[in-house]
């Protein structure tokens, strides 16, 4: 009997499975412990996902369709629906398609039970009715994909679950869990005899994502057009490009969306008469060859070397773009991103009854808990010796499979 954990995230998705005995262990989708929330749509009809996605994707050369952080879009009212060569697609059916490949993928049969984890609050979600809408339509993929019997768990829970299963006493823990899209906090009194006791969840629509965006603001989109100007007609009238283009770059699920043949249309007359018309070739290049992955790839590089040096560099040579990028520059981008996480922490405190030196260990997970300015934040609030790390992307899906066996077992 498998008991199934799933961590399906903005970023990524990992998989874990519990034995009866409790031992819990990840299921490698094909050899890999983790894969990008990844579809790619070929002309003719081929759909990949997760890894071999991204590998078709750089075979093909991008003259398919990538479509990147699907889960963003589940609280969305206005988003249902989109047309992908010809094809109406739902965002449940684009999700189940994406589970029913990590099924596929799987060295031991998923079966149909599973724990799955979910934000405290999901990305774009500004009431309750929008979390219950993506909980409904997440239900409504997983029983699409073979998954009819499914418990969802709030994702810092589940590692918390991951963190406790080290311990042979009971602490009292907040779980700081910086993920793709959401950043989710949770206190739990966690170990032998607490079990898993939980005070407070709260959770912001701010992570990784967003820290990527500001460096995109900051050095990317200038380097493509951001606040440059474009001739409108014959007598010289000019007008600055759209800046609404830009935002749509920020976000990978947005950025997908770009080969609209409006906004392609739009493109052409910016090109037309755009004053700075190498930048402007570079923007339409990225729609025109799908390179969107690849860019956000050289952005997430670069702030993932930044935990470990003072400098690096933003490169993608397809457009011969290579824009230098400083931790300290970095740092001020998403400072204001950091206090609207820090007010959160605040509030979970607050409704737990916690003071910050009641805590004895901070279990931060997430890739982006991983940034120096993220965890120097949280030393200063809760003391460096108290930070503790591990499994960044695949914590949540461990102590999910061991949620998992305490309810199906």
């Amino acid at each position: 009997m498998q008991y199934v954990g799933i961590d399906f995230g903005t970023t990524n998705t990992a998989v874990a499975v519990a034995d009866r005995d409790g031992a819990v262990q990840l299921a490698a989708l094909k050899g890999a412990p983790h894969w990008r929330t990844v579809l790619y749509f070929e002309p003719g009809g081929g759909l990949t996902a997760g890894a071999p996605a991204i590998a078709r994707y750089l075979e093909t050369g991008g003259e398919g369709r990538l479509v990147q952080s699907i889960k963003s879009h589940l609280a969305s009212s206005s988003f249902s629906k989109t047309t992908i060569f010809g094809r109406r697609w739902a965002l449940e059916d684009m999700i189940a398609a994406y589970l029913r490949q990590v099924r596929a993928a799987s060295p031991v049969d998923l079966g149909s039970r599973a724990v799955v984890g979910r934000p405290v609050r999901y990305w774009g979600a500004d009431t309750a009715e929008d979390d219950t809408r993506a909980v409904d339509r997440m239900r409504t993929a997983l029983a699409t994909a073979g998954f009819d019997d499914v418990v969802f768990e709030f994702e810092p829970v589940g590692a918390a679950a991951r963190y406790a299963a080290r311990l042979d006493h009971d602490e009292l823990i907040v779980v700081a869990d910086f993920g793709g899209g959401t950043t989710d906090f949770s206190v739990i009194r966690v170990g032998p005899t607490a079990g898993g006791t939980v005070l407070a969840n709260a959770g912001i629509g701010i992570s990784g994502d967003a820290f990527d965006a500001r460096v995109i603001d900051a050095i990317v989109a200038p380097a493509l057009g951001l606040r440059t100007r474009y001739k409108v007609d014959e007598f010289g009238a000019e007008a600055p490009v759209p800046a609404w283009i830009y935002g749509h770059l920020r976000r990978w699920h947005y950025l997908s969306f770009l080969k609209e043949e409006s906004t392609l249309r739009l493109l052409e007359r910016v090109t037309r008469g755009a004053l700075e018309p190498a930048r402007i070739e570079r923007l339409v290049r990225i729609v025109d060859e799908d390179l969107g992955m690849l860019l956000h790839r050289s952005v997430e590089g670069a702030k993932v070397r930044l935990s470990g040096a003072d400098e690096d560099r933003v490169a993608l040579e397809q457009i011969d773009l290579d824009l230098p990028i400083a931790r300290a520059s970095f740092d001020g981008w998403i400072g204001e991103d950091l206090d609207a996480i820090g007010g959160v922490l605040d509030g979970v405190l607050e409704k737990a009854g916690v003071a910050a030196a009641d805590v004895d260990r901070v279990f931060a997970t997430g890739g982006s808990s991983l940034v120096p300015a993220v965890r120097a934040r949280l030393a200063a609030r809760f003391g460096a010796a108290k930070l503790e790390g591990g499994d960044e992307l695949t914590s949540v899906a461990w102590g999910l499979a061991a949620r998992a066996r305490q309810v199906f077992g």
